[in-house]
């Protein structure tokens, strides 16, 4: 955006006194004949002229005179603009003598003069500070979106499924004294877990690997509680290791399929993880057994609205997550842009 600016800038400095150099020289030429002193006296009025409004820029920028309340910094921008089309003009004055010879400028001349470029100097002064504040108000604006973004984003990363939690400190409390060292590692999974949660509130993205990692976690807690009824198949392509995908997406993708699927099912069955690269994308698949239902009433469905919000906030439409079920398996298919 800067460069782009800059060059908007430059290409209408160029223009604005080019424009004004080549009509004055066309109306001194048209009313006292071709002189080329006149051609070099509006040539160095063109280099001066930017030079000197160039400056004026600086010094409104340097003096944080656009950022003061109108009423305070508007008179002193257009009283530098003033005090600079006067000094432009006694510049046109000065080296109209040894440039065009005398009798160029009489007293009515002068004035004309002096009164044209201090009137198009805080001209130029009005639309580049009508064009600085529009610019600001812009930028105030993608800052206020990208704040509320961020602040939406880690509210969606922070929340934790309650139903996951409340049944693993059940199984955790029914483990205790029946087997004491399982349900401590259940604890540690429980703990890591958590862990994961928190730190997912700093960062939007991570490897796969790590996330992985996590999914790994959580299905061992739920293995526990669902002992031979959950079977689990995990096969990830090396080459998807270390891609990034949001923290704790995959995690949500596979909590779902564990409660609305493999939890509904007397004989249980299987979730499986796929996550792979195709072209410039990766694919994470998660599949259950069971079958595609419509929400439970009542239901927030909260899980894969909360991720496609997700999605949205960190990649626009550049990602995409859509849920399909056939021949007694439901599939989530996850595709993002393919970033290491």
């Amino acid at each position: 955006m800067g460069g782009k600016t800059t060059y908007a800038y430059w290409a209408c400095q160029i223009a604005g006194w080019g424009g004004y150099s080549a009509l004055g020289l066309t109306i001194a030429t048209l009313t006292l004949g071709w002189r080329g002193g006149t051609a070099i006296a509006f040539a160095l009025f063109f280099l001066y002229s930017v030079a000197l409004t160039h400056w004026m820029r600086g010094l409104i920028r340097s003096r944080g005179w656009l950022l003061a309340p109108p009423l305070r910094g508007l008179p002193r921008i257009f009283g530098v603009a003033f005090a600079v089309g006067l000094l432009l003009a006694a510049l046109v004055v000065g080296l109209s003598r040894p440039l065009s010879g005398p009798g160029v400028f009489d007293t009515a001349a002068i004035s004309g003069t002096a009164g044209g470029l201090a009137l198009a100097c805080c001209a130029w002064a009005g639309i580049y500070v009508a064009i600085a504040r529009n610019r600001r108000a812009q930028l105030r604006e993608v800052e206020l979106k990208l704040t509320l973004g961020q602040a939406e984003l880690r509210a969606l990363q922070a929340q934790i499924n309650p139903h996951f939690l409340f049944n693993s400190l059940n199984t955790i409390r029914g483990m205790i004294s029946e087997d004491p060292p399982r349900a401590q590692h259940m604890i540690t999974l429980l703990a890591g877990l958590l862990r994961r949660a928190l730190q997912a509130y700093d960062a939007q993205t991570a490897p796969l690997s790590e996330e992985m990692d996590a999914v790994t976690d959580y299905l061992e807690l739920e293995r526990t509680r669902f002992e031979e009824r959950l079977q689990v198949a995990v096969d990830i392509e090396p080459a998807a290791a270390d891609c990034a995908v949001p923290v704790m997406l995959v995690q949500t993708l596979v909590e779902n399929a564990v409660r609305h699927g493999i939890s509904n099912l007397p004989a249980g069955g299987t979730v499986r993880v796929e996550c792979a690269t195709e072209l410039e994308s990766v694919v994470v698949k998660v599949e259950n057994t069971g079958r595609l239902r419509s929400p439970d009433p009542g239901s927030t469905h909260r899980g894969l609205a909360n991720a496609r919000e997700r999605l949205r906030l960190i990649y626009g439409d550049r990602a995409s997550l859509n849920l399909s079920g056939q021949d007694n398996l439901v599939t989530a298919t996850l595709v993002l842009p393919r970033i290491v």
